[in-house]
Parts: C-alpha cells; structure tokens; sequence
C-alpha cells in the first residue's frame, strides 16, 4: 500500500502507506500529497548561483533516478518522490562533480538539499553522507509525520488502528468510537480539529476517496499499521496542492 489520505476540516494528515487530512477551504489533494520533493540551489565557494548544473537523484533502493537543470538563479526541484533515502548528485563545467548521500524525502513534505560546489576537475568527485533536517524550512504548513518504525512501536489502543495516531496532534479532541463498536463502519474513528465540526472529514487511500458516502465522516477502509510506511498530519497553513 503507497499512500492513505484522511482530509478533516482544519487539519491534513498523511500516511505512506500514506494519510491525509485536508481542511476546509483547502484545494483538492494532488500528487503532492502522496509523494515528496527535494529542492534546493547550487552555488560556488563565493556563494554565486551556478546555472546549468546537471543534478540527479537516485534511490538506491529501486534504482529510480531523475535528473533536472538548475536555472539561472541556481535552483532546481524535483517533485513526485516516492518516500526513500536518496542521493543527490550534481555536477557542472569547471567544478568538482559532488554527492550527498541518505536524503531522506518524507511523504508530503519538501526537502531542502542546497549544494556548494568546489572549483576542480570534473575527475574529482566529493561525496558527503547527510545528517536528517531538524526543521521544516521550505513548506509553511504545521504538521507532524511518524514513519513505520514508529507506527509498529507505538501502542495502539482500539484495535491498533492508525487513527489513534491523531490523539499526538496539538488541536485534535481524543479519538473516539462514532457509533456503538458493532455498528461503526470498518472501526472507523473520528476526531475534531481546532474546534473545526467532523463532517468536513475525506479520507484518501492511495490518492483515491475512501469514505461512506452516506456517512463521509467515517473511513471505509483502515488498513493495518503494519502495511503504513508513514503519517504526515497537517492542521493549519496547508499548501496549495
């Protein structure tokens, strides 16, 4: 399972196996929700833009790589990255080409890798492993993200269903039973987000609706937190997509 996707009014969750919140208000979730990004600028020792960088990444466990250009101003982006360790490769004429290794992208999240190149010839090559991002700079949403180490460890009251999960976001009321526990479609739970109502509530799985109809704020579908390689929560200040 790739991605699940849960949209409450006033928040945006996500699981990778992936799930979603989307507040009201907020555009229809697209690709972006289910995968994430890595951007960032090219520069010299002197800290001048380098256009016409060649930059690849490559997950060196599917072996999926994508190369892009920066531009004039030395940026460059690569959207749509499934959730994985990455390495980041960039090379341009008259520098040292240079690889920073273990980027991790995150579903639903943007990752900045800014990369200064060193003057030499193009048969030295600098490699650099990569510690993890303390902080979010390049997105402006709140959000909080778990990946499956943390899923599997955690306890799960109700089942072990995903959706305690939201119990850690600041906001949210406990999540709880929305019907007696034999009548609840699939054990779905339900919450409230910044005193926003629950019938705003869309649940994605895998980019696809996964609600009753007749009842859209209950979830159809709770996969086991087992087959979820991550939670990416956000409730305020969403994004565009």
């Amino acid at each position: 399972m790739k991605a699940l996707s849960v949209a409450k009014a006033g928040a945006v969750c996500g699981l990778a196996a992936g799930l979603v919140f989307l507040g009201l208000g907020a555009r229809t979730a697209s690709a972006q929700v289910l995968y994430g990004s890595i951007v960032g600028t090219v520069t010299d020792p002197t800290n001048a833009a380098v256009p016409k960088a060649a930059v690849t990444v490559t997950n060196p466990a599917t072996g999926l790589s994508r190369q892009v250009t920066t531009d004039e101003a030395g940026y460059y982006s690569i959207p749509n990255l499934l959730q994985g360790s990455y390495d980041v490769s960039v090379s341009a004429s008259g520098f040292k080409p240079l690889t920073r290794r273990g980027i991790s992208v995150l579903t639903n999240a943007v990752t900045r890798v800014d990369l200064t190149l060193e003057v030499g010839a193009i048969t030295e090559t600098i490699t650099v492993e990569a510690s993890a991002a303390l902080l979010q700079t390049t997105k402006t949403d709140v959000n909080v993200s778990l990946e499956s180490q943390a899923l599997v460890n955690l306890p799960l009251p109700a089942y072990r269903s995903y959706q305690m999960l939201i119990n850690l976001v600041p906001g949210a009321t406990p999540a709880r039973f929305q019907n007696a526990l034999i009548d609840t479609p699939g054990r779905a739970l339900t919450t409230n987000i910044n005193g926003q109502e629950r019938g705003a509530n869309n649940t994605r799985l895998d980019g696809a609706i996964n609600i009753l109809v007749t009842m859209p704020h209950h979830t159809l579908y709770i996969p086991p937190v087992e087959n979820i390689q991550e939670v990416n929560i956000s409730t305020n200040s969403f994004d565009a997509e």
